[in-house]
Order: C-alpha cells, then structure tokens, then sequence
C-alpha cells in the first residue's frame, strides 16, 4: 500500500491551474480552466473514452468547462494525483472513497446510487452449504483485495458468523470466480448481486446455484472533487451535478458497460454515509488500507 506523502508547493501547482484576478490585496479564485477526470476502476485512455466518453461531454455541456480525461494505472494511483494537483474530479466505488479520503481529503460532490448493490454468498444448487457458518475449512471465492461487495464486506459478515479469516480460504480470482464455482474449484463465489445476476444470466447456469446469504445495502458510487479546488467552484459543481442528474446518468450509462448505472439516481452524500464500510474495514483488521 502506498504511504501518506507531502508535497510542497501546494499553492503554486493550485493556482497555476485556476484562472484568478487580483484586486488590492485580495485574490479571487474562480473555476478552474478545465477539469482533469479519471474513473479509479479503468486505466486505459481508450477504455475511459469508449466507457465515460458521452458523460464526459454531457459534464462538459452541464458546467461549460473542458473536461479532460486522466487515465490512472490503479485505483491507489488517484490519491497522489490529487495531493499533488494533477487531477480534480474522480468517479470512485465506495472502498477507493474511503482511500482517497484519508489520503487526500478527497471532497464528496454526488453520489450515484446502484439497484441491488449488495453481497451475495453464491454456492451450487446442490451443496450442503446453507449459512455462512458452513463455510468452515471452505473455499471462498472473492473479486480483489479492498473490492466493497466481494471482499471487505463478505468477511465482515463472516466474521459476524463467527468465521475468522484463517477459518476458510479466501481467493482473489477476479472475474474467473464464477467459473471456479461452477466447475467445483471453490466451495461458494462472493459477489455483488449486480454481477451474480449478470454472470449466471449471461451463461444461463441460474438454475445451477443457490444464493445462502446476502448482506445490507452498499453505499453509493461516488464523484470526489480535489480540496484545493475553490469552495464556490465545489459548491456549483454539486449543485449542477444534483440539477442536471437527467442528462448525466443516461449519458452515464450510454456505454454498454455501465448499464449497471440503467436505474440509478444522483443524489447528495456525506462522509457518514461510508461510515459503516470504514467500521468494517477495521472490524475485519484492514484499517490500515484505508489510512
């Protein structure tokens, strides 16, 4: 994990990309001339274009200012590039909010809710698993480690089973979790509900497994804005992005790979409103991530 770093020259690097105007002894600050973006979850140029490419424009058309893409190579990648004011806007999952808040005092500017964003414990139709206890000396398939819905909360419900992590075997498969469920590698898959819905249609193996526990609600996904950004700018930013939420979250999911996004809403949010997840994290021993 990356360690906390301080970067000087902070008001230098600020200004240099703000338009300002100095009256007397006075320094107005007004909006920046554009907008640097990056989404924490894609790397590529060409993949942030062909994903975010018309919310891109619509944001643009919403707020009349250039915004420009900035890949990051991984989600950690994001918090130094806000300390050091090489980027303004972030889309984040709930988990990197509470990275680049901690790490870079990152802003809450909207968040964008998810229908059946939750954890869902998957095992095959005919296993004798029914509750998470059963799970003792299993395998578990997860998404990553610090993934919200596939890692950080699935062993906090485990641990609320009774289940410490040396009790079962946790393994990282990413998008090959499913198919190591179906094909009897893993004893259960851990998911969002989203994806499990996704996966077992596509591959029309619904009727092959069995859902044996589902956790509460996630917190939303979530824009963050950088703090050195003028607070009038942060407030209009939130209050266009709450007023314009018709154009943006169809813009959101225009690309065929957010319809994740088809039925979601752009609503107010506040730090307290991850204070569960960031409970989870230290309650299962990765405090630390997140500091």
């Amino acid at each position: 994990m990356l360690n906390r770093r301080t970067f000087f020259g902070y008001s230098l690097l600020f200004l240099s990309g703000c338009a300002f105007t100095q009256t007397g002894n006075s320094v107005q600050v007004n909006k920046p001339s554009r907008l640097r973006f990056a989404v924490t979850d894609i790397s590529g140029s060409d993949e942030l274009e062909q994903d975010f490419g018309p919310f891109r424009q619509a944001l643009e058309t919403v707020l009349q200012l250039p915004v420009e893409f900035f890949p990051v190579s991984n989600f950690l990648d994001a918090a130094p590039a806000l300390l050091a004011n090489e980027l303004d806007f972030a889309m984040a999952g709930p988990s990197e909010y509470l990275l680049l808040k901690a790490r870079a005092n990152a802003v809450p500017i909207a968040g964008v809710t998810r229908s059946d964003y939750y954890s869902v414990f998957v095992t095959l139709a005919d296993s004798d698993v029914a509750t998470l206890a059963d799970l003792k000396g299993k395998k578990i398939a997860m998404w990553s480690e610090g993934a919200t819905a596939s890692h950080i909360v699935p062993t906090k419900m485990l641990l609320d089973a009774g289940l410490q992590t040396d009790a079962y075997e946790a393994l990282m498969l990413g998008k090959d979790g499913v198919d190591a469920l179906l094909n009897g590698e893993v004893d259960a898959w851990v998911t969002s509900h989203t994806r499990y819905q996704k996966n077992l249609t596509q591959l029309g193996r619904k009727d092959d497994v069995k859902i044996v526990a589902q956790g509460e609600p996630l917190p939303p996904d979530i824009f963050v804005a950088n703090p050195n950004l003028d607070p009038s700018f942060l407030a209009d930013l939130k209050a266009q992005m709450i007023a314009n939420k018709s154009t943006l979250i169809p813009a959101l999911y225009e690309s065929g790979a957010n319809q994740k996004f088809k039925a979601s809403d752009m609503i107010l949010v506040d730090d307290s409103d991850y204070q569960p997840l960031r409970d989870s994290y230290y309650a299962i021993g990765q405090g630390s991530a997140i500091e």
